[in-house]
């Protein structure tokens, strides 16, 4: 599994599912409370922690992710 996060503290994975993301919420210790939909947001005072385990990429690349168009990069 791949984390991928943005500057906007958007949070998601690779293989993309909400079954995924919850279990690397679990893996990283974010609270469910941080979930939004189709995505987790990062906790403010965790921001570069969880932010070092993550590829950084754009938030148009987040939401290719989601749609599951989203091929590396």
């Amino acid at each position: 599994m791949i984390y991928y996060c943005d500057n906007a503290r958007h949070l998601v994975c690779t293989p993309y599912s909400l079954e995924n993301l919850h279990t690397m919420a679990d893996r990283l210790s974010i609270g469910r409370h941080w979930f939004y939909k189709d995505h987790y947001d990062i906790p403010k005072l965790r921001i570069e922690e969880v932010m070092s385990a993550c590829t950084v990429v754009s938030s148009k690349d987040i939401v290719r992710i989601i749609k599951g168009e989203f091929h590396g990069g």
